[in-house]
Formats: C-alpha cells, structure tokens, sequence
C-alpha cells in the first residue's frame, strides 16, 4: 500500500487540529433555526421510514395506484442489488421552501436529519427528476463524464413540459436501475457545493464588506497563525506527492452532449442549471490537468459567475442566466478537449451545446436573419432536423420574461450582436467588456 509522504501527513493531522479549534471558538455555531424550520422534512424522513415510497398529498395525480405498486417492486429490487436502502420521494419543492427550491439541496438536508444512508431519488412538481448516493456501493460519475444531466438513466426532465407526470414511473424505475447496474465501487458521500442561505434569511442582504467582530478577530488572532503554517505544510506535501506520484494519462475525455435541452426554460431552471454548470467547470478547474483550455476557462468561470450573481430571479435578465451556462460549459470542453477556443454553441439554442456544423437555415432567415449569421452554428439533432426541413422557428430558444417568452433573437444585447460566439474569438473579451471588466 502506497504511503504519503511525511511532509503531507504532518499537516493533515495539524489541519483537523485547527479545523476543530475554529469549530468550537466562541461565535463559531449559527443561531439556532426555530422548530418549525425543518417540519417538512421530518415528515417526509417519517414517512419514509415505514414505506420507501413517499408522494405528497399535493401531487397524489403524479403516480397512480399500479405506478406506486410498479414503483415499489422497483424500490425494493434496486435495494437488493445495492445492498444499501432506497427511497423515492414525489413532492413539491417551491423556492419559498426550506430549500429553496433546490431539489439536490432538499435530499441532502432529507439524509441529514434522517441520517439513513442510500440511494434518494426525487421528482418535484414539475417532473424534474433529481437522485443522490449517500455511501452507495457503486461507481459516481467524474465531472469528465458529462457536461450534463440528461443522458443520465431516467431523464432528469420530462419529454413534454406541459404533462410533466407523464410517463414519470417509468423514468424513476430506469432512474434506480441506473443505479443498480452501475459499476460496484467504494461507498462514497456525495459534497453538497453550495447550501442554501439559513431559514429566515433568503432575502438578508449581505454588506460587500461585512464588520469584522470580536468573536471572529479573536478567532484569527489564535488561530491564524497556525492556520497559515498548516496551509503552507499542505501546499509542500501536495507538490511533494504530485512529484512522486503517477503522471495524469494523456487520453482527453469526451464532451458531453445537451440534446435535451430545453426550449422555454423557467427562471428556476435557468437559476438551478446555472449553479450546477458554474459548480461542475469550478469542480474542473480545480482538477483538470490542461495547458491549452485553461484560460480560456478561467475568463469563462469568471464572466458566468459575474452573470449568474448579478441576474439572481430577474426575468429581464434571463438571457443573462443563459449566457452562463452557456459560457461554463464552454468552459468545461476547452479544459476536457485541451483547447483555446471552443466551438460556439447551436445558435438555434444555446443550450443544445456545442456546434458541429454551419448551415443555412432558411425556414429562419425571413423573422431571425438579422440575429443569425448566413451561416448558422447547428448542433447534431438540429443539423438532422434541418435535412428533414423540420427545423422551424418553434425550435429556438425562448426567453422568459415580463411579458412572457420570447425567441432568443428577438432579445437586444450583447448575446444578440455575437451570435453567441459565431463571428469568431472575440465572444468573450465582448462578454468581459459587457461586464465591465478589462
């Protein structure tokens, strides 16, 4: 068995030391939440606890009575073949809720105050598929694997938008036989990288600068010294284990693909895809050993976070959201491709993905021609829709907004006068000058 060096030991041991000073310095606990904050949850952790099966009174429609029994036998059969339990949980999950709308968030707060390991699938009020392993023996997929959800067993959104429990038992089921069937590994706990903000607080506005007090001065007196020896004993055991360890393989993952994108997104769409996009290119940038696609990602991480704080819920700056995830996923394949500039994303819609062709659509040019380019960047599944001539304007992507949504070519800005990348490298310097930042 390999050993670290003693130079890393060292200041892992010291590190847990100081960590568990700072934890317990005085201010370091949060005010406590009032007992009401987490009822929901308790409930549902009830609940589960005597069926694997929870489906909430407000969306009894989603599964009828030979789904839940269907979805039972599929529950207790993946739970058999992982070896760990499972559970489904079917419940709405507003953004006023505990948390916030996030559906990953609200199954790691779930196997916190249950704390019962296994396999969480969710599916909300809009059909939106969401599933976390807590200590499953089975392989997670690397952040290298895709650059989205959606080729995942069981879709994460349903087909059609307007029927969002239509055909959901069967997406749960090959949800939980994903799982099943995956290859068997070390049982792991998934990281929740951003939580929401603490009950009663959603909408505190928090000071650029917040006054330093004294619990927390007294706490960097004491501990900021031991801190900064342990940061630098880390950084030495780290280059020292990166030196003697095994180079990184040459072999480049493939990008992903975002056929299922869709094409009237909700602001909560835009909102929870964003984070994920914007958390899987800083998850990358963090790991990803490249030369070439580094910067480009970098300026792209940059600009996109700037975007996604800056739009936060306001529809007249949905176009915004989409731009950062546009820009974190190119993000992602300059660093999974190694390159300086990737392709631009189908101008049909953004969110297909990258481009793999240039096209005349001419079903677009009358209404659109100003905001695309004689020759238009199309993904795969457009590119195959427009030699079928099906590819209309009811494919583009549509903007929500004040007055509703809107065809993405018809939204005046910056996004509009690059064609999202399609009039060559200068998309993001435009970008950055857009945000005011050299």
């Amino acid at each position: 068995m390999r050993r670290f060096p003693v130079v890393l030991r060292f200041p892992v041991v010291l590190a847990a030391l100081v960590l568990a000073a700072l934890a317990a310095a005085p201010g370091a606990a949060t005010a406590g939440e009032p007992p009401h904050a987490y009822h929901r949850l308790d409930r549902v952790g009830a609940a589960l606890a005597k069926d694997p099966l929870f489906v909430d009174p407000d969306v009894a429609q989603a599964l009828g009575a030979s789904d839940r029994a269907r979805l039972r036998a599929a529950i207790a059969g993946t739970a058999r073949r992982l070896g760990t339990p499972a559970y489904v949980v079917v419940i709405p999950n507003p953004s006023q809720s505990e948390s916030q709308g996030r559906d990953d968030a609200f199954l790691f707060m779930l196997h916190d105050r249950t704390r019962r390991d296994g396999l969480y699938v969710m599916a909300d009020a809009h059909g939106d598929l969401e599933s976390e392993a807590f200590n499953v023996p089975r392989r997670g997929r690397s952040p290298l694997d895709d650059l989205d959800e959606e080729d995942e067993p069981g879709a994460a959104t349903p087909a059609d938008s307007e029927h969002p429990f239509a055909g959901l038992a069967d997406r749960i089921a090959r949800r939980l036989d994903g799982y099943a069937a995956a290859p068997s590994a070390s049982p792991t706990l998934p990281r929740l990288y951003s939580s929401p903000d603490p009950f009663g607080q959603e909408n505190t506005l928090r000071p650029d600068e917040p006054e330093i007090t004294a619990p927390l001065l007294t706490g960097l007196l004491l501990a900021g010294p031991a801190a900064a020896a342990v940061l630098y004993g880390l950084g030495l055991g780290i280059l020292a284990l990166r030196r003697g360890g095994p180079r990184p393989s040459p072999d480049r993952p493939k990008a992903g693909r975002h056929a299922r994108a869709r094409t009237r997104p909700s602001m909560r769409w835009l909102r929870r895809n964003g984070a994920k996009d914007l958390e899987r290119l800083r998850r990358l940038l963090a790991t990803a050993d490249t030369r070439r696609g580094r910067a480009y990602a970098v300026s792209a991480y940059d600009a996109a976070q700037i975007l996604y704080d800056d739009a936060k819920d306001d529809e007249s700056k949905a176009i915004d959201l989409v731009g950062a995830i546009v820009l974190a996923r190119q993000g992602c394949v300059a660093l999974a491709r190694d390159i300086e500039a990737p392709p631009s994303p189908c101008l049909v819609n953004p969110l297909h993905g990258r481009s793999v062709v240039r096209k005349r659509v001419r079903k677009l040019e009358e209404d659109h021609g100003g905001a695309l380019p004689r020759q238009c960047p199309l993904c795969a599944n457009c590119r195959d829709l427009d030699k079928r001539q099906a590819l209309d304007e009811r494919r583009l992507l549509q903007i929500p907004g004040p007055g509703g949504h809107r065809p993405h070519t018809l939204v005046p800005g910056v996004w509009r006068e690059t064609a999202w990348g399609a009039h060559g490298k200068t998309f993001l310097p435009r970008v950055m000058r857009y945000l005011g930042v050299d």
